[in-house]
């Protein structure tokens, strides 16, 4: 799906709005990709968009509300140098 080209502003008071103007606003909404960048890539699929990430999964033992818990989180891992 292409990009919608970004939106005006809005004005700050009551106003109706168009069905060609909401319909742009729906394509807007539904053509918003993850943004690639330092250690991620996208990669457009058939149903949507597939991320990269250059990152390592680590487990996190922590404490919610006084009970013991575990939180995974994908940490950066840097290039390795040569």
């Amino acid at each position: 799906m292409p990009r919608e080209a970004k939106l005006d502003m809005l004005p700050d008071k009551d106003m109706k709005i168009s069905g060609d103007k909401f319909r742009k606003m729906v394509r807007r909404i539904e053509c918003t990709v993850p943004l690639a960048g330092y250690s991620i890539k996208t990669e457009e699929v058939d149903d949507g968009i597939k991320l990269h990430l250059d990152a390592e999964r680590v487990t996190l033992n922590v404490c919610s509300n006084g009970t013991p818990s575990t939180l995974v989180v994908y940490a950066y891992v840097p290039p390795k140098e040569e």
